[in-house]
């Protein structure tokens, strides 16, 4: 699977699971609310050590290409 397919399927993964927890959450607003922040910023953080990780292999990659 390419990482772009990848990255698309962890952002809509996230985007449905946000509005389902919209459409069938028992707490009140605010609530709901402080717990989607939290799940918003884990998803953020993961998909940053993602990209770090892609651009670091990306850098390995074209270092190894260039001494090659």
């Amino acid at each position: 699977m390419k990482s772009s397919n990848a990255l698309l399927l962890i952002l809509t993964g996230a985007a449905v699971g946000a509005v389902a927890g919209l459409l069938l959450a028992p707490d009140e607003g605010a609530e709901t609310r402080k717990k989607l922040m939290k799940k918003a910023k884990k998803y953020k953080k993961a998909m940053e050590d993602k990209i770090s990780d892609y651009r670091k292999k990306a850098s390995d990659y074209t270092e190894e290409a260039v001494s090659s």
